[in-house]
């Protein structure tokens, strides 16, 4: 019984792969690269892009099913983030994995969409007050990804600009010594998409 069952379910999920792969075939698939800047804070302060908060760079590929009105899209970031303390500069480094679904007003050769989803980031460095602490912050982090973009298309290129917002859930202060800290930061970026 439990074979049976196994192979309908691996029936099922064949039958929505082959579907879910024939719908982005018939629409528009691209892949591409972007960068920009990347504005951190650890709290929700009013005045986000003051002096105190990391800026540094954002950027990486990414891959972008577009079903008209709606959309789906997968990046692989690096992303510096961070923040002053009373310690001294916290700076951390992630490879973040974003994957936002997305809500878009096709017009013509423009494409405005707002979109929301979540990231998993893998942390890839840490530094307070210039000594490694990689053993005082957790490896990963989990965030809420909201935001809005722009493209223009020029046959099979098209060129992007956006803008989101990430939200950690995780309190990322293994060994407490701020107490609650999440990563919170602004993305602007900026890149350029093909038709495969």
């Amino acid at each position: 019984m439990r074979c049976v069952m196994y192979r309908a379910f691996l029936a099922v999920a064949l039958a929505m792969a082959t579907g879910a792969s024939q719908t982005l075939a018939q629409h528009g698939t691209e892949i591409g690269l972007r960068g920009g800047v990347s504005v951190a804070t650890a709290s929700f302060d009013v005045d986000t892009f003051d002096e105190e908060n990391r800026t540094g760079f954002v950027g990486g590929p990414f891959i972008n099913f577009d079903l008209g009105a709606l959309g789906l899209q997968v990046a692989g970031l690096y992303n510096t983030k961070g923040v002053d303390t009373n310690i001294g500069r916290l700076d951390l480094k992630y490879i973040e994995v974003p994957v936002v679904v997305k809500l878009g007003i096709p017009l013509a050769v423009l494409k405005p969409s707002v979109f929301g989803g979540a990231a998993l980031a893998f942390r890839t460095g840490c530094e307070l007050a210039g000594a490694d602490c990689a053993d005082a912050f957790k490896s990963t982090d989990v965030l809420g990804v909201v935001g809005a973009d722009v493209a223009i298309y020029a046959g099979d290129v098209s060129l992007w600009a956006d803008a989101r917002y990430n939200i950690g859930f995780s309190d990322i202060d293994a060994d407490d010594i701020f107490g609650d800290l999440k990563n919170r930061n602004w993305n602007l970026t900026a890149g350029i998409g093909f038709k495969p």
